[in-house]
């Protein structure tokens, strides 16, 4: 058994090796990584059984700018599906071929073979796709890429992307293209906030529910954080709102906007309107659950005295209405916090319609005290962003030390 397996080992190297010393002497490889035509007809020769020479003539002759012939790489093309009539790619370039012939009959033809030798692949449906969509049979295009985004959904941002720029109209895309399945709709979503387009991640979101899809806590917090971040904060608050009522948690009833402003809960969310807090070297901040005003908990930040901060690291979206007054109050308490520059709270005004207001900052040992900020929204004004602010500061004396509790932040309409 070992002698014959031996023997037609032999028989293969000295197959392998007769091949290339013919090859050598006819001045000729199958497989030159930039053949000339001369060669690839030598290699027709050579192996008249093999489709593979016939097949690269056929795309020599359909791209090489000083050879090309549509002709001619339809007959090599022809010859290499009539050894192989399973190679998906030879159907393609042949599709390709046609379709650059303006031949309308031949070139659907060969698109349809190309999915039929192997129908659940990838390549052959989105090649089939786009020379649809160049051949303007959009129906019969996106017959592939709805199959690509159902069964190759990792590729959905790529079908997109293609079909956005040659229809441009979401809503068509969102009806006649997105499958009609939670986890579809999503990558759709995706796609969406990647580019921005705020007007398609509205639309796409108000449209969800006709498709029985229901969205879970972190997409709603994604779509609430795309509004704000784009300044359409009434909007995102809107959404908080209802998110809050879908998982049955309470929703202010006495005009306050600020969200959980006695630190009785660590998140409510955990984004969107929440509390966000951030890390910064030489402050540390939690939630103390043995000292507050009322409730339970208040929030602790506590400076270690090695740094000059620029502390601004706790804070909150709040959605306002336009001409309109409001008083932001917040309950702080201090133990041995150094510099001259001290804690305050504060709120600022998003994007254009911007406005500013602060409160006094604590220094030394104090006692709960209330800290107040009255301000007048501007025309046009959605929101704005109420933080915990400490200053740097360039006197000597720069480096922040103490403790500080902060409780009970309430923003209302003024009386």
């Amino acid at each position: 058994m070992k002698r014959f397996l031996f023997s037609i080992l032999t028989l293969c190297i000295l197959f392998v090796a007769g091949y290339h010393v013919i090859s050598l002497w006819r001045n000729i490889t199958l497989y030159q990584t930039t053949p000339s035509k001369e060669n690839l007809l030598k290699a027709t020769r050579l192996s008249r059984h093999n489709p593979d020479p016939f097949y690269r003539l056929g795309v020599f002759y359909q791209w090489d700018i000083r050879n090309t012939d549509l002709k001619e790489s339809q007959r090599y093309l022809w010859k290499s599906i009539e050894r192989n009539p399973l190679e998906q790619a030879y159907w393609l370039d042949l599709a390709k071929v046609y379709q650059r012939m303006e031949e309308k009959d031949a070139f659907r033809y060969a698109v349809n073979n190309a999915v039929l030798v192997f129908p659940t692949g990838y390549r052959g449906r989105w090649v089939s796709g786009n020379l649809l969509l160049r051949h303007g049979d959009l129906e019969n295009a996106l017959q592939h890429f709805s199959y690509i985004l159902t069964h190759y959904p990792d590729e959905s941002s790529l079908i997109y992307e293609v079909l956005g720029k040659v229809i441009n109209d979401p809503e068509f895309i969102l009806e006649r293209l997105v499958p009609k399945d939670p986890s579809s709709f999503k990558l759709y979503l995706s796609y969406l906030y990647k580019t921005d387009d705020k007007e398609s991640v509205k639309r796409a979101w108000e449209r969800k529910a006709s498709y029985g899809i229901k969205t879970d806590r972190t997409g709603t917090l994604r779509h609430i954080e795309f509004l704000i971040a784009h300044g359409d904060l009434s909007e995102a608050f809107q959404v908080w709102k209802d998110r809050l009522r879908e998982e049955g948690l309470t929703i202010p009833s006495d005009g306050n906007l600020i969200t959980n402003g006695g630190f009785e809960n660590e998140e409510i969310l955990g984004g969107g309107f929440d509390w966000k807090i951030g890390n910064v070297p030489g402050a540390q901040v939690s939630f103390d659950h043995s000292t507050a005003l009322e409730g339970k908990s208040s929030l602790k930040i506590v400076f270690d005295g090695k740094k000059n901060i620029a502390f601004h690291h706790v804070y909150q979206y709040v959605a306002l209405k336009p001409s309109t007054d409001y008083v932001l109050k917040a309950h702080m308490k201090t133990e041995a916090v150094t510099t001259k520059s001290g804690i305050r709270i504060e709120i600022s005004g998003i994007g254009p319609a911007a406005f500013h207001g602060t409160s006094e900052s604590l220094i030394g040992d104090n006692a709960w005290k209330e800290l107040t900020v009255t301000f007048r929204t501007p025309p046009q004004s959605q929101g704005g962003l109420v933080r915990i602010r400490r200053e740097k500061t360039d006197k000597f004396d720069r480096f922040i030390s103490g403790v500080v509790w902060i409780d009970n932040i309430r923003l209302t309409e003024k009386r």
